[in-house]
């Protein structure tokens, strides 16, 4: 307990004493304990020191100073890789995510390839190709598809960045000298962490989980007649949940606003109805 009238206030009975506190603070800063975890430096404190402290109160200090981060390998990944700061969107066409997807055929050990191109903004799939090979050229078929389905080839248009995942075909030597050409950036999710682009996740995910989805192809005219189908449903006909239940053409060019405008117009006139009809005060009866 603190004398009266120094302000300092209570200090608990299982408090550090100066001492020990300095302890925690040199064993933090030591080289030899660089890579230790707040665990194993609270056992070393014992054994080494005779003394005990919490692994707690080793992982606030370390908080304190910013030093409780991933060690190790794990701190290297951390250093290497960072999270791709991609800014707030305001429109379509500035940030498109794209990604390659195994495609199962009838014929043992082969498979097809789905390359999908998608606007981040509007959920639009803005080109889509399927080919029998694992390359850097189709990822530019599939870019240069894109560019001329939202006219910004010959255009004054500016280019959207890329978005996309850390595959041999994404970071390729000619891969990146396309996107240099274009003047288009790129931006990379982390090793293993598929958060970092959800957009195109969760459209892949869409693909193969559709009731229609036969799972297997037998001939790559079949995928394609398939794909050009679904493609067509998704951008035009499905509801979105990420986009307000909007179809992400809708989303694409704007019509989403009114469309919200005359759901919420809906909405308000429903409920000024019921208001009326529950309300509603019945006739007094006239007694005789």
């Amino acid at each position: 307990m603190r004398k009266p009238g120094t302000g300092l206030g209570h200090i608990p009975f299982n408090a550090l004493t100066k001492e020990e506190n300095e302890l925690v603070l040199s064993m933090i800063a030591s080289r030899e304990h660089a890579d230790d975890s707040a665990r194993v430096l609270s056992i070393k404190a014992m054994e080494e020191h005779g003394i005990y402290v919490s692994h707690v109160t080793f992982h606030s200090r370390m908080a304190d100073r910013g030093v409780n981060g991933p060690r190790g390998i794990y701190a290297k990944r951390r250093s290497r890789h960072s999270k791709p700061d991609t800014g707030r969107l305001t429109g379509p066409n500035q940030l498109w995510a794209w990604d390659i997807s195994y495609i199962k055929t009838t014929t043992r050990y082969q498979s097809y390839y789905l390359y999908a191109l998608l606007d981040c903004w509007s959920r639009k799939v803005i080109a889509w190709h399927i080919s029998e090979f694992l390359n850097s050229d189709e990822v530019q078929t599939l870019w240069d598809k894109g560019l001329l389905n939202e006219g910004i080839y010959g255009s004054d248009k500016p280019f959207p960045r890329s978005l996309c995942d850390r595959g041999s075909q994404m970071r390729s030597t000619s891969t990146k000298a396309f996107f240099t050409a274009l003047g288009v950036q790129q931006y990379f999710s982390r090793p293993k962490t598929p958060n970092d682009n959800p957009q195109i996740e969760s459209l892949f995910s869409t693909v193969k989980n559709n009731p229609a989805y036969p799972e297997r192809f037998g001939a790559l005219a079949e995928a394609e007649q398939y794909f050009m189908r679904f493609f067509d449903w998704y951008n035009h006909e499905h509801y979105h949940t990420g986009i307000g239940m909007v179809t992400p053409v809708q989303r694409h060019t704007g019509r989403d606003i009114e469309i919200f405008k005359e759901r919420e117009a809906i909405k308000q006139a429903t409920l000024q109805a019921r208001r009326l009809a529950n309300c509603r005060i019945p006739k007094a009866t006239v007694s005789r």
